[in-house]
């Protein structure tokens, strides 16, 4: 928000994005299910649906629901946003 508030006055808009698990990326697919599979003595798929399940809208984040908000951001609709964090998590900041 400070860099917003120092650029605002030249019209240049900044904006977080705070993506939730993406749960078919890299990280999550090559490392991370195996160590909390291991860790809580569950399957890779247990995992998975343990993170779901404790997203409102029932499912991961995916690359296009980040990617619809980055060019919301960048396009004339959101001219007047700036200084925030916008979440795209389903909701499961709120469980």
């Amino acid at each position: 928000q400070s860099i917003a508030l120092d650029l605002a006055p030249y019209h240049i808009r900044v904006n977080a994005v705070c993506p939730g698990n993406l749960l078919d990326s890299p990280l999550w697919v090559n490392s991370l299910y195996e160590q909390y599979a291991r860790k809580w003595g569950i399957s890779k798929g247990e995992v998975r649906r343990k993170y779901e399940s404790g997203v409102p809208l029932g499912r991961g984040c995916q690359y296009e629901d980040v990617a619809n908000v980055v060019v919301f951001l960048a396009s004339d609709e959101a001219s007047y946003m700036t200084g925030q964090a916008i979440n795209v998590t389903g909701g499961e900041e709120m469980g």
